[in-house]
């Protein structure tokens, strides 16, 4: 019950409750630095090895938005690997 309005409803916090990790995230969370170190130990640079999770894990956000409706979000992670890929920049 709210003090300045009698018989109103209390208003409820805003925070946002914290979800638990899903298994996918999980996986993430472990897989990703388990083969970043296979690779390097089995001699791929460690620059190579970083270029290739980052295109990974680009490939996975752009899978999610695309099957989330995101249109916008995928828009934007395209045009940055676009980019990317063709070693530009915007605004040069």
């Amino acid at each position: 019950m709210s003090t300045h309005h009698p018989g109103a409803p209390a208003p409820q916090p805003s925070r946002a409750v914290a979800r638990p990790l899903t298994a996918a995230q999980i996986c993430g969370i472990i897989v990703f630095p388990l083969l970043g170190a296979g690779l390097a130990l089995a001699g791929m640079p460690v620059a190579d090895v970083l270029t290739l999770l980052a295109g990974c894990g680009a490939i996975g956000a752009a899978t999610i938005a695309a099957a989330g409706g995101g249109r916008r979000l995928l828009t934007a992670l395209a045009t940055t690997a676009v980019r990317a890929a063709a070693g530009t920049e915007p605004g040069k």
